[in-house]
């Protein structure tokens, strides 16, 4: 079975796929990445231990932004002679159930569930399935998946849950009333973009803040009442006299989605109303101490940021991933034409590099990047097994 690995300098193991290999640079540091054939997993399903489990092979996988310090991980001396299977999301087709699982069959499509902070079996772990999502042939507890409904193609699916879940999520504990004015922080990124739009099924007004002009006519045709661009980088940008004289007039934004809490957060309080919601899923510094280097996000002030908590009321949220019932919802809504999500591009299995490269370097990427594994047969990794039948 192949998988998409970021591998050490030093590693010199057999299965690398002959035209896979590259090297791209991800904040300074050269990764080398592959796709490596291992033997494929097998799977019993009149195993005891197999009994709630889905046997499934990825069709297509996508990385997140919380990939980026996974792959990192592997610049460090102790990883040098060894390999990291990536991705965060997936989309499958299941091959074999165990004999516990009654409402999956051969053929169902399937992404993860990151059901957070309960799985809802205990023993299993909550949060996302898998952090290898590249794995081409997977075993997973029943629970981890969801079922895909017809309509949604694989190349929607692979890039899915994470944005999914965790927007809708968000969405549902900000409590919106009909009228609020949200805004979207960081409005090209994955999660920032399934929350666009998805508040178009809802009476609120939706404006995006953004570091860059880049992509601004496709954010206002998602919906966007209007693009704020801003220079976090500049002290005091919250009190501009033109983003001042544009807040005022209606009074500030009674609810705030964040998914970069350390850009935003220490200036986001004066765009607010009285009374406002802010919710948060996500740090944008993950990787500076990876790397040895000093972080370039401006520290925040606490005390600063609690007085402007407090003298307006604010609710902070935090927020990470949500459960089951809000993928279910962004898969329906999908399913249905009323939730669009971008994609900006899909990559064969030949171009490692590429997808890597698009996936964090592309300064011009709107929406997710996807890698397609091709459809060639696979051979049957079931393990049949036979009774005796009574003479």
């Amino acid at each position: 079975m192949r998988q998409l690995c970021i591998i050490g300098p030093d590693y010199t193991g057999g299965q690398i796929v002959e035209g896979t290999e590259s090297i791209f640079e991800l904040e300074g540091v050269p990764l080398r990445n592959a796709i490596i054939e291992t033997e494929a997993l097998r799977f019993d399903p009149d195993a005891a231990e197999n009994a709630d489990r889905v046997f499934f092979k990825v069709h297509a996988f996508s990385c997140n932004y919380r990939d980026r310090a996974l792959a990192l991980h592997m610049a460090k001396p102790q990883h040098r002679k060894n390999y990291y299977v990536i991705g965060s999301e997936f989309v499958g087709e299941v091959l074999a159930t165990g004999r516990q699982v009654t409402d999956l069959k051969p053929g169902d499509r399937v992404i993860g569930d990151g059901a957070y902070p309960d799985s809802g079996v205990q023993g299993v772990m909550p949060g996302l399935p898998t952090n290898q999502g590249s794995r081409e042939l997977q075993i997973m507890h029943r629970r981890k998946l969801i079922r895909l409904p017809e309509g949604i193609p694989d190349h929607i699916a692979a890039g899915f849950t994470i944005g999914g879940q965790t927007a809708y999520s968000m969405i549902r504990r900000l409590n919106l009333q009909d009228g609020d004015k949200v805004l979207v922080t960081s409005a090209k990124s994955s999660t920032s973009l399934f929350a666009i739009c998805a508040l178009q099924n809802h009476p609120v007004e939706v404006y995006g803040l953004s570091t860059s002009e880049c992509h601004r006519d496709e954010l206002l045709a998602l919906g966007l009442r209007e693009l704020i661009v801003v220079d976090p980088s500049q002290r005091g940008w919250s009190d501009s006299p033109d983003l001042m004289k544009r807040i005022g007039a209606f009074g500030g934004f009674n609810a705030v989605i964040d998914p970069f809490s350390d850009v935003y957060v220490p200036e986001i309080t004066n765009l607010m109303a009285m009374g406002g919601r802010y919710t948060t899923c996500g740090i944008a510094d993950q990787h500076s101490s990876l790397i040895g280097r000093d972080s370039d996000i401006a520290p925040i002030n606490p005390t600063n940021l609690m007085a402007g908590l407090m003298m307006k009321n604010i609710t902070i949220i935090g927020n990470c991933l949500g459960q089951t019932g809000d993928l279910q919802a962004a898969l329906d809504d999908c399913a249905a034409g009323r939730l669009p999500v971008p994609v900006h591009s899909r990559i064969a299995p030949s171009d490692t590099g590429a997808f890597l490269t698009d996936t964090y370097l592309n300064k011009d990427r709107f929406g997710k990047v996807i890698f397609e594994y091709d459809r060639s047969p696979m051979v049957s990794a079931v393990q049949e097994t036979r009774t005796m039948e009574p003479v």
